[in-house]
């Protein structure tokens, strides 16, 4: 019974440490995820705000020199990952946030408090 349970207690392990998620033939790197989620969010908020300034998501798949089929099976992939798809996303959100530092017109846009 003892050993039993040993080798059910390491077949678990076992199939804990394996990947569930094959890596793909071509992943994208972990600055590419960055740079194409910035690039992307970047994309929705100017779509949102301007309607006749509509930029595809094709061009931004030719731009980064990937299409839909490689950024899809690397978002797979990096988000079987939790830790890692975590770290990623929250390197675009301090970019976004330089960015915003970085908009001239930003300061334009608080609200004004009056004291």
């Amino acid at each position: 019974m003892r050993q039993f349970f040993l080798m059910f207690i390491l077949l678990i392990l076992a199939a804990c440490a394996q990947d569930r998620i094959a890596k793909p033939e071509v992943l994208m790197t972990s600055d590419q995820m960055i740079d194409f989620h910035v690039d992307l969010a970047l994309i929705s908020a100017s779509s949102s705000y301007a309607k006749d300034n509509f930029v595809s998501t094709d061009s931004l798949f030719s731009f980064h020199k990937i299409d839909s089929t490689i950024f899809s099976q690397s978002n797979v992939y990096y988000a079987s990952k939790p830790k890692l798809y975590t770290k990623i996303f929250e390197s675009v959100k301090a970019q976004l946030e330089q960015l915003q530092v970085q908009d001239t017109l930003y300061e334009l846009k608080k609200p004004l408090r009056i004291e």
